[in-house]
């Protein structure tokens, strides 16, 4: 729960920081956006866990009750699945919106610009993400599963746009 509640506080405070001085090369609208999907993810990760701390409760009180264990047990594992869902998609918004924020920041500054180095960043932040997923303490999640699976091109996405905004084809707003 602290570490969904941390990140939220953080979600906030980089969306006021990012209004109060907006880069010079856009990327605002983006960002702001990117910022309040993850933000609406994790009030529902806390939400979750004050269900879950619920149910605990219930279950210590209905010790003997099996069906209604069952059905406490049940819930728990479906609240289980869907908090790590919106744990992972909040960081996921989260981790994007840091890409295209320091990005753009960076790109505002006048004597870096447009440099070859500036594009380097967001692939630098991908691949750090991923590591653990290959090699680290998430390896037991499985990478062919739908989520991570969606989660890559989700990035890969993003990735891209930043790309195109670098080669100046589109603007991130």
């Amino acid at each position: 729960m602290a570490t969904a509640a941390a990140v939220l506080g953080s979600n906030l405070v980089v969306v006021a920081l990012a209004w109060d001085h907006p880069p010079e090369e856009g990327g605002i609208v983006t960002i702001t956006f990117l910022m309040m999907i993850s933000f609406v993810f994790f009030v529902n990760v806390l939400h979750y866990i004050m269900r879950a701390e619920y149910l605990i409760t219930r279950l210590r009180m209905t010790e003997n009750d099996e069906e209604a264990n069952g059905k406490i047990l049940k819930e728990l594992s479906r609240i289980s699945r869907g908090s790590r869902f919106m744990h992972v998609s909040g960081l996921v918004f989260t981790m994007i919106a840091f890409w295209v924020i320091s990005y753009k920041y960076l790109v505002s500054i006048p004597d870096v610009g447009y440099h070859p180095i500036v594009i380097a960043l967001p692939f630098i932040l991908f691949i750090l993400s991923w590591l653990p997923k290959f090699f680290g303490i998430e390896k037991e999640v499985s990478v062919k599963s739908g989520e991570p699976i969606m989660q890559l091109i989700i990035e890969i996405i993003f990735l891209l746009l930043i790309c195109l905004d670098f080669l100046r084809v589109i603007t991130i707003f």
